[in-house]
């Protein structure tokens, strides 16, 4: 998320020109102008059209680019061919996934290495703001949300259903007996804390002595997704799975990693944010034992990988901190680094002192009126403000006294937003979209919000 300056016609041109070449077969090869996708943190992805003639018909087809990021890293390593890798060898398996053409790990032709694979249409879960309070999970009927969690418990199972062992996984590590599968997951993200941390981090520290300490021997161990998540999915109209993305933290590991993983995320878009989860998701009771009926197994260790998990997202909120201030974009909070969701969990989880002020408690928009102030600045600006009063939102043009958040854009940036061509994080973390106030309460107000602004 945090972009670097890029000639997108310069690459297009370049990629066009190195396709010639990986085509040989094609004629009149030509591509659409790059569209940046709003990913992750980690990503520099972008999606285009491939247009050529062969055999004398034309043909067209939706692709993505996906380019290793160069500025502000967040991981330790980034090996780019570890998603390309994944995604070929499932290609042919029950698991959807992106069908990959080429991986180029010249970084003479685009500046770092590369791949194209094919486009799948669907839709994707918000992840910012969060999916309990808009998009795509936010706009589904409690029905339609239990299909979606289901269809995500179901696609990680034939995830880890694989015989990973004939499939030639060997890029990403084979772990021996024994503790082996736990000690390398925990020797990496020791390493990967070591780089992060430059003060001190008593939660994260008292973590990791913790998960030394509570070590164990996987009954089972399996190929793991790694980034387990609903925003991480593509799903059609009928809420079906056709995608499963973001592969760069696969592992070889005990699969209950991706079940941890995947009820912590859940968390962190929702009560850590004080949003309640939507209705219809069913809960962790539910969701395990609907694992072990599909799986066939007990989950017996999901506590040690909810602590897991807490303390490796904890990390890299500590390295996307680190990003921000290097950056100069504005800070959730100003000690975000070390008092974060991670380490509030951490803390709760393992009963160690609160890292900063109070938790963050739940608040239910049917129950409360909130008031957001919007300025719009330059040509088109206008100053108009939503009361929320009980969960019903009103528009009202002017300004009101002590709102409850401020929002600040100009009119030309926030119009952009609104119509998708600029991203709201990238422009939060740009400084285009600058807030005040309870941002958590502005997040659950962001559908309404949205809907308001097209009134105007």
């Amino acid at each position: 998320m945090f972009e670097r300056h890029m000639d997108l016609a310069q690459i297009q041109s370049d990629l066009t020109q190195w396709l010639k070449g990986k085509m040989p077969q094609a004629k009149d090869i030509s591509l659409s102008p790059l569209k940046r996708a709003s990913a992750g943190f980690a990503n520099e992805t972008f999606f285009f059209t491939l247009n050529w003639k062969e055999d004398g018909k034309s043909r067209s087809e939706r692709k993505i680019l996906r380019i290793q990021p160069q500025d502000y890293p967040i991981f330790l390593e980034y090996d780019l061919g570890v998603q390309f890798y994944c995604m070929d060898r499932l290609w042919d398996t029950d698991v959807p996934v992106p069908r990959v053409h080429w991986l180029e790990l010249d970084t003479g032709i685009l500046g770092n290495p590369f791949y194209i694979a094919d486009e799948i249409q669907g839709k994707v879960a918000s992840e910012v703001p969060p999916y309990h309070s808009y998009g795509l999970c936010f706009d589904a009927t409690p029905e339609q949300r239990e299909k979606m969690w289901w269809e995500a418990i179901e696609t990680t199972v034939k995830i880890h259903r694989l015989d990973w062992k004939s499939m030639d996984f060997s890029f990403l590590g084979i772990p021996g007996g024994g503790t082996d599968p736990i000690d390398r997951h925990l020797d990496y993200y020791e390493r990967y804390f070591n780089w992060v941390k430059k003060e001190p981090q008593p939660i994260l520290d008292k973590a990791l002595e913790w998960l030394k300490q509570n070590r164990y021997s996987p009954k089972h161990v399996s190929l793991c997704w790694g980034d387990c998540r609903i925003p991480n999915l593509l799903y059609n109209d009928d809420f079906e799975v056709v995608g499963v993305l973001d592969w760069e933290m696969a592992s070889i590991n005990d699969p209950e990693s991706d079940l941890g993983w995947f009820f912590f995320l859940d968390w962190q878009h929702s009560e850590s944010y004080g949003i309640p989860r939507l209705k219809g998701f069913p809960d962790k009771e539910q969701t395990v034992r609907r694992y072990e009926e599909l799986i066939g197994w007990k989950v017996e260790n999901l506590f040690y990988h909810e602590v897991l998990s807490a303390f490796k997202f904890g990390i890299i909120i500590a390295k996307i901190a680190q990003n921000m201030k290097q950056t100069g974009a504005p800070m959730p909070t100003d000690d975000y680094e070390i008092d974060n969701p991670s380490t509030q969990r951490l803390a709760e989880l393992l009963d160690l002192p609160a890292p900063g002020g109070p938790k963050r408690e739940m608040t239910d928009l049917a129950q409360v009126t909130v008031k957001v102030q919007l300025h719009l600045t330059g040509p088109g600006g206008r100053d108009w403000y939503v009361v929320s009063d009980k969960g019903v939102g009103t528009r009202h043009e002017g300004t009101i006294d002590n709102p409850d958040a401020t929002l600040t854009a100009s009119a030309a940036d926030w119009d952009a937003i609104q119509k998708g061509e600029l991203d709201r994080v990238q422009a939060f973390m740009s400084g285009k979209l600058k807030t005040e106030g309870d941002l958590t309460l502005m997040l659950q107000l962001e559908d309404t919000i949205s809907k308001l602004s097209a009134q105007g």
